[in-house]
């Protein structure tokens, strides 16, 4: 993906200013899928992304309609029928800086009939601290994480609170089923509420499939009948493996069920 776009100007080789994000990881980003030539979810991203600044006491001066212009350049630019988006706000000597990037989108339904393995970590998820229901730009602990999962044979890893209960992933939420019941840990366990765990649970909601918000330990981890992860580019993504413990996967679950319901309502179709 060649093109990219800095406060407004398009260009393959945009001179970015070393400024506080840069140097410093100030900055908040969001990921955005793009599903046949199109934006997914635009609206729910830039509220995310207006709050995500205000608390940030960064000055988004851009306005959404002015955001989804300049991306749809992009998408236009790159040629893009699928793959996704990088919206980055960063801290500036005298303005902030708004940068569009773009990239590949590598999840496809081959994945998801084949099922993931993720992993559990030792690292501690402080769910009292400022950023951790913040997209920003600090996510150094989360790629060395995830890194470290990946060479072990995992494509995500899952931390645990302060309390000793499920958070979320690296670069995902996560989400078990016991008895037909979908759980899903609170936002106050520590975790940054993504945009596809958001409608998941209003799609639950709205199909009348119990869904539960709560405390969640590893014990109700390993005893769950199903896990499934999500985040904007991958959508929903059926686990088949935690740690040692396997999980079943395929036509006859609920979690693909749920994704059905979705491709219908919202789905992509990657």
């Amino acid at each position: 993906m060649d093109y990219a776009s800095y406060n407004g100007e398009i260009s393959k080789e945009p001179q970015i200013s070393l400024d506080q994000g840069f140097l410093y990881g100030y900055g908040v980003f969001e990921t955005i899928n793009v599903a046949h030539g199109k934006p997914v979810f635009f609206a729910d991203h830039m509220e995310r992304f207006k709050q995500s600044a205000l608390v940030m006491g960064l000055n988004l001066t851009s306005h959404p309609d002015q955001i989804k212009a300049d991306c749809l350049k992009i998408i236009k630019k790159n040629e893009m029928n699928r793959g996704g988006l990088r919206v980055t706000l960063s801290k500036g000597l005298k303005a902030d800086n708004l940068l569009i990037t773009a990239r590949e989108n590598h999840y496809d339904r081959q994945m998801f009939a084949r099922g993931v393995k993720i992993c559990t970590n030792d690292a501690v998820r402080n769910e009292t601290a400022r950023l951790v229901t913040i997209k920003s730009n600090n996510y150094l602990e989360n790629l060395l994480i995830l890194n470290e999962a990946k060479a072990r044979g995992f494509s995500e890893s899952i931390f645990y609170n302060t309390r000793g209960y499920l958070a979320e992933g690296c670069m995902t939420n996560l989400f078990l089923i016991k008895n037909k019941t979908v759980c899903t840990p609170a936002r106050d366990c520590g975790l940054l509420a993504g945009i596809i765990r958001n409608r998941v649970i209003q799609l639950l909601k709205a199909n009348l499939i119990p869904i539960e918000e709560g405390n969640y330990t590893r014990e109700q981890l390993i005893d769950a009948d199903e896990v499934f992860i999500t985040n904007s580019l991958m959508e929903i993504m059926p686990v088949n493996q935690v740690d040692e413990v396997n999980y079943r996967i395929g036509p006859e679950t609920l979690s693909y069920r749920i994704d059905a319901l979705f491709q219908q309502t919202w789905g992509s179709g990657f």
